[in-house]
């Protein structure tokens, strides 16, 4: 089996049809909340709700269509923007699931249009397949075109795992392995991080700085470069004007490359201000001799290091 193409969507203001009114249909609805989604949840009137949807209900932050599903419920509930067709569909309607799931079948009488659930789902996924629309079946990898990964968000810091389907407590166990190695409170480490790249690219493209081809700064643009270009480490000269325009977002990207991530961690606001002042420029005269560069470290690594060293403690037994 080739190995799934893992992606990051932007989903403000996109529609989410969930289809039943289980736990599972729960925790798609906050899923879609979470990352800024309008989710809408198809279920019979009669349908059991679970009593956190519900309270999502209760609180507006979802709609509740009572009704089973319909096909043109797929071309009709989405945004203006795209005809109306939905951006997602989630199935959580389980092989032995006794919610019901009615699919309506055009004008045939009242008992039958009542399929089993095995069905449903079939038809719904063959549906949103050919619509193109992405679907999401749950315990069906066969019936999938995406699949969500075990995720672990801190701020900006997203982490996904998946097992294409082996094993989904699996993929939890690694999630959990994987977060417990990072720092606390790392995500405030990667926006600091990030402060910093975007206040470098400023400063710079003001004063002239900033190559529009710049391979440095093209480094920093992809999550998922293969490997460094044998540029990265590469000794610049005073009199390398080109190398010099660059000089600070390359050594963004080694630190970033380099240093121990409890390092990493223990930057703080203040740190931020010392960086961006130990390397000062003149947008008048774009010549080596205008960059000054500090000769000791814009930061101090002792003391970076300091502040993540467990402190001594005393037990009194």
């Amino acid at each position: 089996m080739p190995a799934l193409l893992l992606t990051a969507h932007d989903c403000i203001g996109h529609v989410h049809l969930i289809i039943g009114s289980n736990s599972i249909a729960n925790a798609r609805c906050a899923k879609s909340i979470e990352v800024g989604a309008k989710p809408i949840v198809i279920a019979p009137p009669d349908a059991e709700i679970h009593y956190a949807l519900k309270d999502k209900i209760d609180a507006g932050h979802l709609d509740w269509r009572k009704a089973g599903f319909q096909d043109n419920d797929l071309t009709t509930l989405g945004r203006d923007e795209v005809d109306n067709v939905v951006d997602a569909v989630f199935v959580t309607l389980g092989g032995k699931d006794s919610m019901g799931g009615c699919l309506l079948l055009g004008d045939l009488p009242a008992s039958a249009r009542l399929i089993k659930n095995p069905v449903v789902r079939t038809h719904i996924s063959s549906l949103c397949r050919r619509l193109r629309v992405p679907i999401n079946v749950l315990d069906s990898p066969n019936l999938c075109t995406f699949s969500l990964p075990s995720t672990h968000s801190d701020g900006p810091l997203q982490i996904g795992i998946t097992t294409s389907g082996k094993g989904c407590k699996l993929a939890t166990r690694i999630r959990r392995e994987i977060a417990s190695l990072l720092p606390p409170d790392f995500g405030s480490a990667v926006e600091r991080l990030g402060t910093i790249r975007r206040r470098i690219w400023e400063e710079d493209h003001r004063c002239h700085q900033a190559l529009e081809d710049s391979a440095v700064v093209a480094e920093n643009e992809d999550d998922d470069l293969p490997a460094q270009k044998p540029t990265f480490n590469q000794l610049i000269s005073e009199s390398d004007l080109t190398a010099a325009k660059t000089r600070r977002i390359r050594w963004l990207s080694q630190i970033c490359e380099y240093w121990p991530l409890r390092r990493l961690a223990s930057i703080t606001d203040a740190d931020i201000d010392t960086i961006l002042k130990s390397y000062t420029t003149t947008p008048s005269s774009p010549s080596p001799s205008s960059t000054s560069i500090t000769a000791t470290p814009p930061l101090d690594i002792p003391t970076l290091d300091l502040r993540t060293r467990p402190q001594p403690r005393i037990i009194l037994a």
